[in-house]
């Protein structure tokens, strides 16, 4: 099986759906999850960006995630 890469686009698109179902629902838990390792990930490669909280906001902002919802969910 063949997996394609998952674009900017869709990792918002998932975060806007799962994010608000993650306290009840276990795998909306799961993919926000797998979701956090994946834009830490992405921040991680930003290249020219020296600091790791600039890098962050950044990649969220490209991602078009809400910042406080990401690091609510991801230090829970």
């Amino acid at each position: 099986m063949v997996m394609n890469r998952l674009e900017d686009r869709d990792i918002g698109i998932l975060w806007a759906e799962h994010y608000p179902q993650a306290e009840g629902n276990a795998l909306s838990k799961k993919i926000c999850l797998m979701l956090c390792f994946i834009i830490r990930e992405r921040a991680r490669r930003l290249v020219g960006q020296s600091d790791w909280m600039m890098q962050m906001n950044f990649a969220l902002r490209e991602l078009g995630i809400p910042k406080d919802q990401f690091f609510a969910f991801d230090e829970a």
